[in-house]
């Protein structure tokens, strides 16, 4: 869908016409884990991404959560905009719960990318929307900025294994590295601390793991249990 659609209120009339509905506890609940959602997305991509949760429990107070909003100049109680309420409209005849990408402008003129997708309660009720929206007005290199590893950036080493298994070996093979630059210290100690920095990373939660670190470290899978156990009692 692209439409150059201004992100500007509802008319008063119009939310009136839809009126207030009662929310349980469970689509309260629900939509309340799309807030962590909206603060994910924009932590990763960076101040010009708007992530709005909208609850459509009452539309003239319909922003229960949003971050960034110096994007479209709303806050928090801020209501349904027009599209929105188009997008509810639709939402009851149709099943399609992805609106865009489209364009459209903040009331300010700002130039955005915008998608909306429809949260539904367990009976497929419409019950609020999440609601991205990315400030094309931002110069590119603050873009780039954002994606850009700074000094303070923290770097995981997280690996992304094809398959489960190979995860583990990774693992292993990555402990087995860095203790290779360690001296004076005996196999049998090394291969604990191996197990033990395994265990700390869940390694040792996927089913088979134990066979294949014992295989990797040269171990039968009882020593390997035997270390886990005496850390566990630990």
């Amino acid at each position: 869908m692209i439409a150059q659609e201004v992100k500007r209120p509802a008319k008063i009339e119009d939310i009136k016409a839809h009126g207030k509905r009662s929310f349980t506890a469970h689509d309260k609940a629900l939509l309340k884990r799309y807030e962590l959602v909206a603060e994910t997305v924009s932590a990763m991509f960076g101040e010009a991404c708007e992530a709005v949760v909208h609850s459509l429990e009452d539309l003239g107070e319909s922003i229960v959560k949003i971050v960034n909003g110096h994007v479209t100049g709303r806050v928090m109680g801020s209501p349904i905009t027009d599209l929105g309420l188009h997008v509810l409209n639709s939402a009851y005849k149709s099943k399609e719960d992805i609106v865009g990408p489209y364009y459209s402008k903040s009331t300010s003129g700002k130039p955005l990318k915008s998608t909306t997708m429809v949260i539904r309660n367990d009976e497929g009720l419409p019950i609020g929307f999440l609601c991205l929206n990315f400030d094309l007005s931002v110069p590119f290199h603050q873009i780039l900025r954002e994606f850009s590893p700074s000094m303070d950036t923290p770097h995981s080493g997280e690996t992304f294994a094809p398959d489960v298994m190979n995860l583990v070996a990774q693992a292993v093979a990555d402990e087995i590295e860095a203790s290779s630059h360690i001296t004076g210290v005996s196999a049998t100690l090394k291969n604990r601390t191996i197990v033990a920095t395994l265990e700390d990373k869940g390694i040792f939660e996927i089913k088979g793991s134990v066979e294949l670190v014992a295989s990797e470290l040269g171990l039968t899978k009882h020593t390997i249990y035997k270390y886990l156990r005496e850390m566990r009692q630990e």
